[in-house]
């Protein structure tokens, strides 16, 4: 290789695969008012994506039909082996069938799954988007009350990909009992009732076992990572506190203790496995005890066993093991979780949002903001109370008072943040807000300023002249504003930091600018 590979050798994201698009397409079938209803996250995906899910389907359907002609083309195979007076010409369309249905389903298998997970993506993707776009409209006291951050962070990173899991498997959970229902017609037809119900007795049988096998497995999966949480937990207690425990001459204890934590691990790790070699040794062994309750019960019955009859229905056996008893339990497990995933994501976006003000013509008002008596609340208990202020397009205002006293209560009172109780209460153009506490990303400190938003140099270089941001560029060297900021900010300082924030709020086209604090750092 002449050289390393970079982003440009990439192509171009397809336009049905990008976020905005998804975004956009999930919200045309989710209004403002659907989440109130009893409709389900899942009920609106199938409208936003039904047609991927009928065309897989049309795909599965040929694909089906395919896998069923093999044992019956199978059994004509034979037949014409046993009987040597046919056309030698029979045999080779018989085994050009053979071929074709091969090929067949391995063209359209291969279309369909690469579908299927390629729907999860955009289903995973929309719902991600989804999740972010509300999160931004949802006012701070219903967030406060109704959730936390690591349950938010949960419904991206754990519940939407839950979707995608299952969009991988709901078809198995028509396409297995079909196949199972079609392929106990024809094997009846092949051996008989008796024998046949014999067989996917003991189907049936396995079905619930695996369930449950995966089911205990993945319990010990949970109890393993939790075990190496601790141990890493501890491990790393133990390097970052290294000076102290050897000032202390803990290494034995600290030592032991580690150890005691891997014992754990590993025992779990034993347990897990040793449930998984005997599921899979109950798969592998499935198809021999079907076929012995099968056969056995042909035999038993004073049946005479023709090669023929066993070829078809080993076939048909074979043919619907893997799709009854592992991905359709899969399925059924993965659906069972998604609908948990639903409930979680529907009582997310049920949530109250910020009041939407309607949009009024600035040119025309001369007050920006307008409280009169107006009280506000974070949750049941009022903050603000009886506030009357006025507030003059071009004028700046400085709010003071002690620690405590309501100030930034009163800049999220005027940005709809707080639930207004009694009162009027108007505001007449949009806002820029820098918080309090300053907030950064990781990226380049361009990116942190423009934050989406069209590069106008002009414009670009008077904010950082005007928020003192053009000294630090220089301490920064060559790269200047195009320092990457490392994560949470971490190479530089607290007063950067603020600077930064100011000036993404200063470049920003608005209004109305809310500068809470932006100068304590």
């Amino acid at each position: 290789y002449k050289r390393e590979l970079t982003d440009e050798d990439l192509d171009d994201l397809s336009l049905n695969d990008r976020g905005s698009i998804l975004l956009d397409k999930l919200n045309y079938y989710s209004d403002n008012n659907i989440w109130l209803t009893n409709t389900t996250t899942w009920n609106i995906i199938l409208r936003a994506f039904w047609k991927q899910c009928v065309f897989v389907i049309f795909l599965l359907i040929p694909y089906n039909a395919s896998r069923v002609a093999q044992p019956l083309l199978l059994r004509q195979i034979v037949l014409y082996i046993i009987n040597e007076k046919d056309q030698a010409y029979t045999g080779y369309l018989y085994a050009l069938g053979l071929f074709a249905c091969s090929a067949l389903q391995a063209f359209l298998h291969q279309q369909a799954y690469f579908r299927t997970t390629r729907m999860g993506m955009r289903v995973r993707n929309a719902l991600s988007a989804t999740i972010y776009r509300r999160l931004l409209s949802l006012s701070t006291a219903s967030l406060q009350q109704s959730t936390t951050a690591a349950q938010t962070i949960n419904l991206v990173a754990n519940d939407a990909s839950k979707f995608e899991e299952f969009c991988q498997y709901m078809h198995y959970l028509w396409e297995a009992p079909l196949q199972a229902l079609i392929a106990f017609g024809l094997i009846w037809w092949s051996v008989g009732i008796l024998p046949t119900l014999f067989g996917y007795g003991v189907l049936l049988l396995l079905i619930p076992l695996q369930l449950a096998f995966g089911r205990q497995f993945s319990r010990y999966r949970k109890t393993t990572m939790a075990c190496a949480d601790k141990r890493v937990q501890a491990v790393n207690e133990l390097v970052n506190g290294a000076q102290i425990v050897k000032m202390y001459n803990w290494e034995k204890s600290m030592e032991q203790r580690v150890m005691n934590l891997r014992q754990n691990e590993l025992a779990s790790i034993l347990r897990a496995s040793r449930l998984r070699a005997i599921n899979m040794g109950l798969y592998f062994s499935s198809l021999p005890l079907i076929s012995l309750a099968t056969f056995g019960g042909y035999w038993l019955m004073g049946y005479e066993l023709k090669p023929v009859d066993i070829f078809t229905a080993l076939t048909f056996f074979g043919l619907i093991r893997v799709p009854v008893t592992n991905y359709l339990p899969v399925a059924i497990e993965r659906y069972a979780e998604m609908r948990a995933a639903s409930k979680r994501i529907d009582a997310f976006m049920r949530l109250t949002k910020l009041e939407e003000r309607p949009p009024s013509n600035i040119q025309e008002e001369t007050t920006m903001v307008s409280m009169n008596n107006a009280s506000f609340r974070w949750t049941e208990t009022s903050c603000l109370t009886n506030i009357t202020i006025k507030v003059e397009k071009g004028s700046l205002v400085g709010v003071v008072g002690p620690v405590g006293a309501g100030k930034s209560s009163l800049l999220s009172a005027i940005l709809g943040e707080m639930t207004l109780i009694n009162g009027d209460f108007q505001v007449f153009g949009s806002f820029a807000y820098a918080s309090q506490t300053s907030w950064i990303f990781a990226d380049t400190i361009r990116a942190n300023i423009l934050l989406g938003k069209p590069f106008d140099e002009r414009r670009y270089m008077t904010v950082i002249q005007a928020c003192c941001l053009d000294a630090d560029f220089v301490t920064f060297g060559e790269t200047g504003d195009l320092t990457i900021v490392g994560e949470k900010g971490v190479n530089v300082s607290g007063g950067q930091k603020a600077r930064i924030a100011l000036a993404r709020a200063l470049y920003t086209d608005a209004d109305i600018y809310l500068l809470d604090d932006p100068l304590a750092a």
